[in-house]
């Protein structure tokens, strides 16, 4: 039998023979991440923080944060109470639909002003095959069409309602693909497949009195910092890495396509010809005025998201109910809020003191020591600024030596 074709004991087994030492894991939760990828033979765990009181819309939600580093829950933590203390983060999430595209090879015979004629059928067709979508208030909107030479691209919409939507709007795509593969003048098909490129933005935006962030000498640090990631690609992309550490760790705590919204947030970064920060920060009337847009096509059903019971822990803490849209607000209101965080650590004491501090907490974890050894030495680490394994050892070998 080929690897793929094993049962995932068979595979574990397989590469134990190999001589490769694997990690204990029990069979219910070996089957059930059988179920979910391929080639299955054992698990990736990841911490869930949470983020507290993060105010959005006039609504405070319990934030989870998938994510191995401990800053990043911290600064979307320092950023929401910030935030807090001036009302709430305003967001607004428009969620049009997500593209997709089939290509067509055509010869002479071919006639786009005809076939444009037939899309509100067309249209219609794929709404009534996947009627459950339609159902759920999604759907086939638009059909655009453009010709270059013998290749025919045609641009579709589709509204995905909950749902992130990617293998819907495929099926929905290559259904469509197969109705205009009899139309005259279609020599081939040569592809179907959504895009990933921006099309459901939301726009998260704080105003922030300059005395919750240190004064209007920092305000205007960061108003500067931010004025040079408009223009310079390399503070921009630290910038932007910074957004994403929070909106990325959301997005795994729920379940969400990490690498699409990736992908998006790259391109739109880019969209003015050059790439920029996605956020903007700007002192008005001692006021510092941020706001953040970004693609996130997501969703809050489908996909793996029903099928895990890590995940369903994650909307338990969001709220029973929570809709696309308002997720999305969420996670836009936490890339601002670490943003927030990071520009303000650079604008004062500096980014790596704070980061360092809570790193410290991973350094003692590979210690063969007690809890309250590791939390001494964690403390010792912190006092003394060293932040080393090295150290750690030898303030282990200290602590030990003075008992």
């Amino acid at each position: 039998m080929k690897f793929y074709e094993l049962t995932p004991e068979k595979r574990r087994e397989y590469l134990i023979n190999q001589g490769i030492e694997l990690d204990d894991i029990d069979e219910t939760t070996l089957h059930e991440l059988n179920n979910l990828s391929e080639n299955v033979i054992g698990q990736l765990r990841f911490p869930v923080g949470v983020v507290q009181n993060l105010l959005v819309n006039g609504k405070s939600y319990l934030v989870p944060l998938a994510t191995e580093e401990p800053s990043v829950v911290a600064a979307a933590n320092h950023g929401a109470s910030i935030f807090a203390k001036n009302g709430d983060v305003t967001a607004e999430s428009k969620r049009t639909g997500i593209y997709g595209q089939i290509t067509l090879q055509v010869d002479t015979k071919f006639d786009a002003s005809e076939l444009s004629q037939l899309f509100p059928i067309i249209i219609e067709q794929a709404n009534s095959q996947f009627a459950s979508l339609v159902k759920h208030g999604g759907g086939v909107r638009q059909i655009d069409l453009q010709q270059k030479d013998d290749l025919v691209m045609l641009r579709v919409l589709v509204d995905p309602a909950e749902s992130m939507g990617a293998n819907r709007v495929n099926s929905i795509l290559e259904f469509v693909a197969n109705k205009l593969a009899t139309f005259p003048g279609v020599v081939d098909k040569l592809f179907a497949i959504l895009s990933n490129y921006p099309s459901q933005f939301t726009k998260a935006q704080v105003e922030l009195d300059v005395a919750t962030v240190g004064g209007l000498k920092v305000a205007k640090r960061i108003a500067l910092l931010s004025k040079i990631g408009q223009n310079d690609p390399f503070r921009a992309v630290t910038n932007n890495k910074g957004i994403m550490n929070g909106v990325d760790a959301v997005l795994l705590a729920t379940g969400n396509d990490v690498r699409a919204v990736e992908a998006a947030c790259g391109v739109w970064a880019s969209e003015k010809g050059k790439y920029s920060s996605l956020s903007r920060w700007d002192v008005k009337d001692d006021k510092l005025i941020g706001s953040l847009t970004i693609p996130l096509a997501i969703g809050t059903v489908g996909g793996s998201i029903n099928s895990r019971t890590d995940v369903k822990q994650s909307y338990r803490l969001l709220g029973q109910g929570i809709t696309s849209s308002e997720l999305a607000n969420v996670i836009a209101a936490v890339g601002l809020a670490n943003n927030l965080a990071a520009l303000l650590a650079i604008s004062t004491t500096g980014i790596q003191a704070g980061h360092m501090k809570l790193q410290a907490k991973n350094t003692v974890a590979n210690l063969t020591a007690t809890l309250r050894e590791k939390k001494q030495v964690r403390q010792m680490m912190i006092d003394k600024k060293e932040y080393s394994l090295a150290a750690a050892e030898q303030f282990l070998k200290q602590i030990r030596e003075g008992q």
